[in-house]
């Protein structure tokens, strides 16, 4: 049986029971799936007239009659039947999203770098002083420089050569206390690292000069792995249940590290040979997926890693595309919800040494938050959902081209899209505005309940009173009408969302005030509040405190911190200090477990309401 994509013109053949989804990946065809195919997220539409098996359940629960009517498919429901042209409309395409790579400078961090370059110059042998090379390369060593050194094999080839070609003038490049490259005369043009940061979401890396400390280039991907679910849940489900699937989700990381190195190397005009140093973060889960281990405890009580320590690997070990000798260190996770991306916010906010009590915050799928001083460090992790990202919603979207990312209610209802395009859906930051400015206009009420126009009308508010439409029993808050919208239909946001949103929002701010809690403290004795992450650096402060996100901290400056987590990964490629203050984080930390504590389900179901 023959498929062909529109309106991409990809076309090949499959095997029966195929699922267009399946096919799309196949063929390399990027349509949205963030519910890893299981049809809950309505996400993946397609439009077919024939060739296709009858609507399952799935698909006549999530498709309206409409749609159905137009030849509407969800893709990962769809089984070819037989030879079949589909199209995916604009709304199913992964679009280019927007990734945030800033976040705090590394420029803290005093150079300390465990990649370093070494010079010698090593008087020749002669038939009264017949010396080994590499006796002679210690002897020298020891001269100038004294303690041991170890030598990789592929070094050792490397250095009659070496030795010879320059009259003993020759380079060492050292990783750690291993020799990786010797090289004739001054050696490699450039000494360099890369540093990367895998999110659930997005992965971005950082190509460093080692020697002068500048960043050369930075590079960031949707993480391919979101074709397989956008929660790691989701991801865990998949290696489990799949033959291959952790095979085949550690191949999808891989090849996005390389995809990066390429591309960075090649903005920098620089060798991926001469990277010589890696450092990884990312959540307990994405650790397991990179490195190829099993994560499947963490998906049941008591949510153990396989491995929380300290790494150190080689590029060949895992097939990175850098030089095959390459140290490659993966930061600590510090339990198995708070993981090594933690860590890097923790390093990169100092927060074991803050006098006063601090608050960090990562907000994504998972909510990972951690508060105190160097006296104490308390951390957790709260299963947030996929709100905040725009999944699950009914017109929600990443945070890419078209996404409304931004509202405000003032007599009338403005918007406004990233890249400044017609609107195609709303993203996380977008819905936490539009709650919050409903909120203010009555629209809603503290329960998240939606008003009905009648209610609005008698408020003397016809103008929004228009916007609430009834849709069998549930209201919906119309914000883009099908003229002005990129996608020919009108973006509403429904009563499901705005209780997508408070799940979202009450778990965080449950979270945050068990934390308090712990420390025995209130908002009033926080002075600091990170925000860290894509969703905490675009978001309204104002907007997040208005819907309950966390308490109001009165005495506590908000300091959006960006990609903490990759400026922790930096500074650990930068400085040994670091490094070694990074593997020390976990012993600093304490982590609560708060699917076992009762007074969490009692803060969770207050913090729900608005």
């Amino acid at each position: 049986m023959k498929i062909r994509f529109e309106p991409f013109g990809v076309s090949g053949q499959v095997k029966q029971n195929t699922t267009v989804l399946q096919a799309a990946i196949e063929f390399g065809v990027k349509i949205e799936s963030f519910c890893a195919g299981r049809g809950t997220c309505g996400k993946c539409k397609v439009i077919a007239s024939e060739g296709l098996s009858a609507p399952t359940v799935m698909e006549l629960k999530k498709l309206t009659e409409e749609e159905l009517r137009k030849g509407y498919r969800l893709a990962c429901q769809a089984v070819i039947t037989s030879d079949v042209v589909v199209t995916v409309p604009e709304e199913s395409r992964i679009a280019q999203i927007n990734i945030l790579a800033e976040g705090m400078a590394q420029g803290s961090v005093q150079m300390e770098p465990w990649v370093r370059r070494h010079i010698l110059r090593v008087p020749a042998a002669t038939l009264q002083n017949q010396v080994a090379d590499l006796q002679n390369v210690m002897r020298t060593w020891n001269e100038h420089h004294g303690g041991e050194l170890k030598f990789t094999l592929s070094a050792l080839r490397q250095l009659p050569f070496a030795l010879r070609e320059r009259d003993g003038h020759i380079a060492l490049v050292l990783a750690d206390d291993q020799v990786v490259h010797i090289e004739a005369g001054d050696g490699p043009e450039h000494i360099l690292g890369i540093a990367f940061d895998i999110g659930t979401t997005t992965v971005v890396g950082y190509l460093m000069d080692l020697e002068s400390g500048e960043r050369l280039a930075v590079s960031s991907l949707l993480n391919p792995q979101t074709r397989y679910g956008a929660d790691v849940v989701s991801r865990i489900l998949f290696s489990i249940e799949n033959e291959s699937g952790l095979q085949i989700l550690q191949h999808e990381i891989l090849e996005a590290l390389n995809k990066i190195i390429a591309n960075t190397t090649h903005a920098a005009g620089v060798a991926p040979e001469n990277i010589y140093g890696m450092t990884v973060v990312g959540n307990t889960t994405m650790y397991h997926l990179f490195l190829g281990i099993s994560p499947a405890a963490l998906g049941r009580m008591p949510y153990v890693p396989a491995v929380s320590a300290t790494l150190c690997l080689t590029a060949k070990d895992l097939g990175i595309a850098i030089h095959p000798e390459a140290h490659i260190w993966v930061l600590p996770n510090i339990a198995g919800w708070v993981g090594a991306d933690t860590v890097g916010v923790i390093l990169a906010t100092d927060l074991p040494n803050h006098e006063d009590t601090a608050l960090a915050i990562d907000i994504g799928t998972n909510g990972e938050m951690v508060m105190g001083s160097r006296r104490r460090l308390v951390a957790c992790s709260t299963a947030a959902g996929p709100a905040f990202e725009g999944a699950h919603l009914s017109c929600g979207m990443r945070a890419a081209e078209g996404a409304i990312d931004a509202v405000s209610i003032d007599g009338d209802v403005r918007w406004h899209t990233i890249g400044e395009s017609a609107p195609k859906g709303i993203c996380g930051s977008g819905l936490v505005d539009l709650v919050a400015e409903m909120l203010r206009a009555g629209i809603i009420d503290a329960r998240g309940a939606m008003q009905d126009g009648q209610a609005l009308r008698a408020n003397g508010q016809g103008h929004l009173a228009e916007r609430i439409l009834q849709n069998g029993g549930q209201r919906e808050f119309l914000l883009v009408s099908s003229t002005e919208s990129a996608i020919g239909r009108p973006i509403k946001v429904t009563q499901r969302d705005v209780r997508e949103l408070q799940l979202a929002k009450g778990a965080i701010r449950a979270g945050v005030q068990i934390l308090m809690k712990e420390l025995g403290i209130g908002p009033e004795e926080v002075r600091r509040v990170y925000l860290a992450g894509a969703f905490g650096n675009y978001i309204r402060p104002e907007s997040a405190l208005t819907i309950g996100l966390m308490p109001r901290f009165p005495n506590a400056k908000i300091v959006p911190v960006g990609n903490a987590a990759g400026a922790g990964a930096r500074m650990a490629l930068l400085s040994i200090s670091a490094r070694e203050r990074a593997a020390r984080i976990p012993d600093q930390v304490e982590y609560l477990e708060l699917s076992g504590r009762p007074d969490f389900q009692e803060e969770f179901a207050e913090a729900m309401l608005f």
